[in-house]
């Protein structure tokens, strides 16, 4: 014996609109695959091509073609070393002055504190190593000075 299966109205209309979605799908992907679709990527091909042109004329008119040209010949070429690759030197050797690394810059309001080899300094106080005052603070080096002869040593910020 066969059951009859109770559909609702709910149910009947969400099958049809499925069905009909479906098969508009169906017809515009296969049957309806018209030359005019084809075409619209050719326009727009056509139109990059015009604006790289104009471009390209645009430079050479200008005179900075030569100048971009020389670029991107460099850009492609094989470097010598990575442009962005910065050797960090923390360690400025004098005779007298031993291997020091200045780590760390501060800024709170005029008061400037540079840490050199772990330990806070302000400008005019002497290194722990003796013989050596701190002349200047920056955020990208300090200064320091040997006592007695005056002679500065400039000892670049070291990041990591």
């Amino acid at each position: 014996m066969m059951r009859k299966i109770k559909v609702s109205a709910r149910e009947v209309v969400i099958m049809v609109v499925m069905l009909t979605v479906v098969l508009y799908g169906a017809y515009d992907f296969f049957i309806d695959s018209s030359p005019r679709q084809a075409g619209v990527g050719n326009e727009r091909a056509k139109e990059i091509d015009m604006l790289i042109a104009t471009a390209s004329k645009t430079l050479q008119e200008s005179g900075s073609y030569p100048f971009y040209a020389a670029v991107l010949t460099q850009a492609q070429s094989e470097w010598e070393r990575d442009p962005f690759y910065r050797e960090n030197k923390p360690v400025k050797r004098t005779p007298d002055l031993r291997p020091i690394a200045y780590t760390g810059y501060l800024e709170i309001g005029t008061r400037k504190i540079a840490v050199v080899d772990g330990v806070s300094y302000e400008p005019g106080e002497e290194l722990e190593q003796g013989g050596f005052l701190v002349k200047r603070i920056g955020a990208s080096s300090i200064d320091i000075e040997e006592k007695g002869t005056g002679r500065t040593i400039a000892v670049p910020l070291w990041e990591e």
